[in-house]
């Protein structure tokens, strides 16, 4: 009795995945993340690990199916800010026809950070990839693409000219506390609701300057209309085995067994590594979010709301 062989080639596979969703969109938030799951092999964290803070995943099921309009995403180094602001823009131009998305970093260099996730340059995650290249409208440029759907991303330079062009619906500003404040104005004013794709601005960045934009930021987003998706180190960690002993750990002090809740991709023993190698502050400020830093303050009990008449 022969047998046959079927050789099932992940390629096309992957590529009949990709138009199939592209022909019937996604029903809910989690086959959004199932997809991006076993397309990119990227696990989003989505379990809830610190009660006051956002999963990672709430952000991108609210930016796709656009149930949130402007948002702030205020997250740790290394917290995949900046490769949640490119995935978004991928789904953004992929599956809604006609989208455009427009990207600003803080500097050139920054803007680039986040396109290169789109490319793979650099240490980007490489979003396009050869199964996607048919969506191409021409090449994948420096500056900007454009996808067969007229869909397209442009990278913006960090000056005022630059941000007064066209109108997209989307806009992604990425580490705004390295910001020209006037630039981040002008590019608030932007985005323009086309083609039933709603206008949006996203902003994406850590806190590490008292007093600087991104505090202005959290402190106005309710009047301002954002809402603010905050995570941390132990949102985005890897679970804790069982066999690790909570109170002979390094992190146990902040932790306090919250790592045996999470689903995130940040190892451990680089948690812990961090947490050695920079001052008691800078960990507070820019690995679980707590505040500016209040390094080179000379009065750092300094507060605008108890001090000032």
């Amino acid at each position: 009795m022969s047998t046959v062989t079927i050789d099932f080639d992940p390629a096309i596979l992957k590529r009949e995945m990709l138009e199939y969703h592209i022909r019937h969109g996604f029903d809910d938030a989690d086959e959004l993340l199932d997809f991006i799951e076993v397309y990119w092999k990227l696990r989003i964290p989505r379990a809830q690990v610190c009660p006051e803070h956002s999963p990672p995943a709430a952000y991108i099921a609210d930016s796709f199916f656009e149930t949130v309009q402007d948002s702030v995403c205020w997250a740790n180094r290394g917290g995949g800010k900046t490769l949640l602001g490119a995935l978004s823009t991928w789904l953004d131009t992929t599956f809604k026809s006609g989208c455009a998305s427009k990207i600003l970093g803080g500097s050139q260099e920054q803007s680039k950070r986040m396109y290169e996730h789109l490319t793979g340059e650099g240490d980007g995650w490489g979003l396009v990839t050869e199964d996607f290249q048919h969506l191409l409208r021409g090449e994948m440029l420096a500056q900007r693409t454009v996808l067969n759907n007229l869909s397209n991303i442009q990278i913006l330079t960090a000056s005022s000219k630059s941000v007064r062009g066209a109108h997209p619906q989307k806009i992604k500003l990425d580490e705004v506390d390295e910001m020209d404040p006037k630039i981040y104005e002008a590019a608030l004013l932007a985005p323009q609701t086309k083609r039933g794709i709603k206008a949006s601005v996203q902003i994406y960045s850590t806190m590490h300057k008292a007093y600087g934009l991104m505090n202005q930021v959290i402190n106005e987003a309710a009047a301002s209309g954002y809402k603010v998706y905050k995570w941390c180190i132990f949102d985005i960690i890897e679970k804790c085995p069982e066999w690790r002993v909570c109170d002979e750990c390094e992190l146990w002090e902040d932790c306090q067994g919250k790592a045996r809740h999470a689903d995130g991709f940040y190892g451990i023993e680089d948690a812990i590594s961090k947490k050695r190698q920079v001052s008691r502050d800078t960990w507070l400020c820019e690995m679980l979010c707590f505040q500016p830093s209040q390094e080179g303050l000379i009065y750092k009990e300094f507060d605008l709301a108890v001090h000032v008449v």
